[in-house]
């Protein structure tokens, strides 16, 4: 008797291969057997699924999560399962919870603790604060209990929740710096502080940890040479790991910069890292390396060639690397609901929507707001930017009615006033304003197309573990970003279902064995005999997740996810199984 099969359904199996109509046999967490239509009659089963017009793959993997900041208060994994999300890979953009010491990096996720404890106006003057000042807010704020020091202590304590997926952790190098250096780290690193960030990768490493991650857009890792960066990528190197980097982009996001990074020269000190210290290196959510204007849809298709052109010339020379990209021309973490929140600093400082609604009826006020826009001292809303951000934000809903449905751009020539002006009176007259933000300055549609369709690719969603209940309860009052529930489906939607740029075998492939692959992680990422049971059945047909609205929903179109051959997700709704696992080096990966 087996435990569950599978059957009926399309096999995607993840190779890139042309799917077929067959069965999986699941016995325990492995999948027992793989069998065409006619090989699976007369199997001595348990349970049935009937997969009848479904396709059958492996569960997905997300190379580029944020899971490991959250999976402590969200251990259901509520917003990855629903998405089909099996395994994920966490400790990117250099961020990851342990190893800790004296200090704490402040990680975006728990804002409303950090400006309780610390307020700020534009920017907080150190995102290192003392962890004996943190742990007792997030007790009592969040019911988090810090209970870790080491890298290993928080494998212990992530196991002592029991998960609902598999998670893989990377080490942070702005968790490493700020253990090391704690505040005085806007410098470069000393010998002896190099030395001892590899002391403590080194502890991780052996701990579990499979690799290293750097996000030099942000503090402290901002601040690090690329000597800094090879020297510690020696040290994941040794032990077979991987290097995953947000690279040198736009410099660190705070006050507008006269000078900011060349992009391709991120670009090409991720690959040089790669070159001396002999590590694998994912450049992590890749974006074009060259500026276009005016928009232009070949043109921004030509820059993205370019770039990739960069990393296969790489890979030719003897590099290993590989790249993922977000699906979307939006990423990040968060999402802006309100267009007041493009005011932050000043929603902060007057404590709420209302508040500042009514206080831009202040000339005063108002001439302070403006003026601190054009020192550039609000990074989305800087010269350089509010240009771009006003031609691709949308105002859905507003008590200002002549503007709905517009741009800003358009909502400000349909007041007489420029984009700063405009902005300024719709948030006076209806704080509650909301808006969408249709994609971000550095990327493009036809040049995401580009990206996503390269061989080498593979998709991740760049989000934090959450359920359908989150929301950032301080100023600025951020949702969370739509992938964070519903990017993978929608990605398998707009490129294998509406726009016809893949067939489902390859949109599988770059959410399956791809990232597997590329973390080196054993027996998963394939519908194959042998392998664990981390399966997810979808509904091509109904695949899909809103980006307009409010994101807290579920996706459709997942049907069953399954994981290490328990079942997580049936009929679209999470069962309450937690069968995920911590995945360690050594053990669960090749390395």
């Amino acid at each position: 008797m087996t435990s569950l099969l599978i059957k009926g359904g399309l096999v995607v199996d993840g190779t890139g291969n042309t799917p077929f109509r067959g069965c999986v046999v699941v016995e325990s967490d492995r999948i027992a057997f793989v069998g065409r239509e006619e090989e699976c009659k007369g199997l001595d089963v348990g349970r049935v699924i009937d997969a009848e017009g479904l396709y059958v793959a492996p569960g997905f993997i997300d190379i580029h999560s944020h899971f490991d900041e959250t999976a402590l208060l969200y251990p259901d994994a509520e917003s990855a399962l629903l998405q089909g999300i099996t395994t994920a890979i966490g400790g990117n953009c250099g961020f990851s919870p342990a190893p800790l010491r004296e200090w704490w990096l402040w990680s975006f996720w728990e804002e409303e603790v950090f400006i309780s404890l610390y307020p700020y106006k534009y920017y907080p003057d150190s995102v290192v604060v003392p962890l004996s000042e943190v742990k007792p807010k997030l007790r009592e704020m969040l019911g988090l209990e810090v209970t870790w020091g080491t890298f290993r202590e928080f494998l212990g304590a992530l196991r002592g929740r029991e998960l609902g997926i598999n998670l893989a952790i990377q080490v942070g190098h702005n968790t490493l710096r700020a253990q090391v250096m704690g505040r005085d780290y806007k410098r470069k690193a000393t010998k002896e502080e190099v030395e001892e960030m590899k002391s403590l990768l080194e502890e991780s490493l052996e701990s579990g940890a499979i690799g290293m991650s750097t996000g030099l857009d942000y503090e402290p890792g901002a601040y690090a040479d690329t000597e800094e960066i090879v020297e510690l990528a020696k040290v994941v190197a040794r032990y077979g790991g991987l290097y995953s980097t947000h690279w040198r982009r736009t410099g660190v996001r705070k006050a507008a910069q006269a000078t900011p990074p060349r992009k391709v020269d991120g670009l090409l000190e991720a690959i040089e890292v790669g070159r001396r210290a002999g590590v694998r290196v994912e450049i992590s959510h890749l974006l074009p390396v060259y500026s276009v204007y005016p928009d232009n849809d070949e043109l921004w298709r030509a820059a993205a060639r370019e770039t990739t052109r960069i990393v296969e010339e790489a890979l030719k020379s003897g590099v290993r690397v590989g790249f993922d990209v977000i699906p979307t021309e939006t990423g990040g973490v968060f999402k802006i609901r309100y267009l007041a929140s493009l005011l932050a600093p000043w929603l902060r400082e007057v404590g709420g929507l209302e508040r500042l609604g009514y206080f831009l009826g202040a000339k005063d006020f108002r001439e302070e707001v403006k003026k601190g826009i054009a020192e550039g001292k609000v990074y989305m809303l800087s010269p350089t930017l509010i240009a771009e951000l006003a031609r691709h934000t949308l105002i859905t809903r507003s008590r200002v009615p002549e503007v709905v449905g517009l741009s800003l751009y358009e909502a400000s020539t349909k007041l007489g006033l420029d984009v700063v002006d405009a902005v300024l009176e719709i948030v006076r007259r209806d704080p509650y304003t909301e808006v969408e933000i249709a994609r971000v300055p550095e990327m493009s549609e036809s040049g995401l197309e580009e990206l996503v369709r390269h061989k080498l690719s593979a998709v991740v969603t760049d989000t934090f573990l959450l359920d359908t209940r989150w929301e950032m309860k301080a100023p600025p009052y951020y949702l969370p970003h739509p992938n964070t529930y519903g990017c993978f489906p929608r990605f398998v939607r707009r490129y294998v279902a509406t726009k016809g740029l893949l067939t489902v075998e390859e949109a599988v492939m770059k959410l399956t064995s791809i990232p597997a692959e590329r973390a080196g992680l054993k027996d998963r990422g394939l519908i194959k005999q042998g392998y664990y049971a981390d399966i997810v059945v979808f509904d091509l047909k109904e695949l899909d997740h809103p980006m307009e609205g409010d994101p807290r929903q579920p996706p459709r179109g997942i049907a069953y996810v399954i994981v290490n051959g328990v079942v997580a997700v049936e009929d679209g709704r999470l069962t309450g199984a937690r069968a995920g696992r911590v995945l360690v080096r050594g053990v669960d990966t090749i390395a």
